[in-house]
């Protein structure tokens, strides 16, 4: 059976995945339980993009509009959160 909220979660996996390889290995081994594991997409989420800004990890336009895309398919793209990566020099 497929779970009702599969397409938000699929953006939340393209938008890790295109993090992947910026990030480090135990965030993205918490996010991904986060969006698969526990059912918590929105808080994965939420944990990805404070550890980018906490620790300033520069991602480019393309890894922001796909986490933007996640976010937006959960209502959540006008969040502080994204508003800190827009104003923040994170996006490359």
């Amino acid at each position: 059976m497929v779970h009702p909220h599969q397409h938000r979660i699929d953006l939340c996996n393209r938008a890790l995945e295109s993090v992947h390889s910026t990030i480090p290995a135990d965030l993205y081994r918490d996010v991904f339980d986060y969006i698969n594991e526990y059912d918590e997409w929105g808080l994965g989420m939420e944990i990805l993009i404070d550890q980018i800004s906490e620790y300033e990890i520069k991602i480019s336009m393309q890894q922001y509009q796909a986490i933007e895309q996640a976010l937006e398919s959960m209502g959540m793209s006008d969040c502080n959160r994204m508003q800190y990566l827009r104003e923040h020099g994170v996006v490359a």
